[in-house]
């Protein structure tokens, strides 16, 4: 659900060097594939993970019974910007995709950070402006300049936050045009199956206007995406 490469996924978890025991919690966690990537690496760590989307939660469960049925897997249906644990929780959190968690990715790395315990781990995959958006695809988008950064400026709000950067991998324009196309594609298998249903017709559109903000707009060229790993 991100336009990440599978090896660049693996390459970061390896380097996490989890110890047993270790809490991790992934907010935002869709599917889980991340979190049971992880678990998977590392059987012995405690792992939660939180969505709101009650469907993907479910395909998130029965992959973790399929996959990792013996590990300490937790899946909560909860809204992430309602989340509250003590500070300094956790030995790693996970965030892809979370930006609009609290306040764009500067706030949002503020907030994750106090969820990280000393000497532990942030694996945090958001967005970056590759090149100035223009104001027609923030339209298309549906977002604001300011929720997100430039790269240096997003390692730049991580390191106000108390964070060090400690590795990072970045999407290709392949990677991108391998996800939009997919996405794309499975929606419109989608819609063609279902042509009598209500919001079929709005599933198309939004299908349309995600390939021409994709391919006419600019957002090729203008939207990155990248993981990167800090430690507190």
């Amino acid at each position: 659900m991100n336009p990440l490469a599978e090896e660049d996924v693996d390459e970061m978890i390896e380097a996490l060097e989890l110890e047993p025991n270790a809490h991790v919690l992934d907010l935002g966690c869709g599917k889980a594939e991340i979190l049971l990537r992880i678990v998977e690496r590392f059987p012995d760590v405690r792992a939660t993970g939180l969505d709101n989307s009650p469907a993907i939660l479910a395909e998130a469960r029965r992959q973790a019974e399929s996959r990792v049925p013996e590990a300490k897997v937790v899946l909560l249906e909860q809204d992430v910007r309602e989340y509250a644990p003590e500070p300094g929780s956790f030995d790693l959190v996970v965030s892809t995709g979370g930006v609009a968690f609290r306040g764009g990715v500067g706030g949002t790395l503020a907030v994750l950070a106090g969820f990280v315990a000393s000497g532990g781990k942030l694996l945090f995959g958001e967005g970056y402006w590759r090149e100035e958006p223009s104001a027609e695809y923030l339209v298309a988008l549906g977002a604001a300049r300011e929720e997100l950064k430039d790269y240096e400026g997003t390692i730049q709000a991580a390191v106000e936050a108390g964070l060090d950067l400690k590795r990072a991998v970045t999407s290709s324009i392949e990677d991108w045009d391998a996800y939009e196309d997919a996405w794309a594609r499975n929606g419109e298998r989608y819609a063609d199956a279902h042509e009598d249903e209500e919001g079929v017709d709005e599933l198309r559109e939004w299908i349309a206007n995600g390939r021409a903000r994709y391919r006419e707009l600019g957002g090729r060229e203008t939207l990155g995406f990248g993981l990167f790993l800090f430690e507190r």
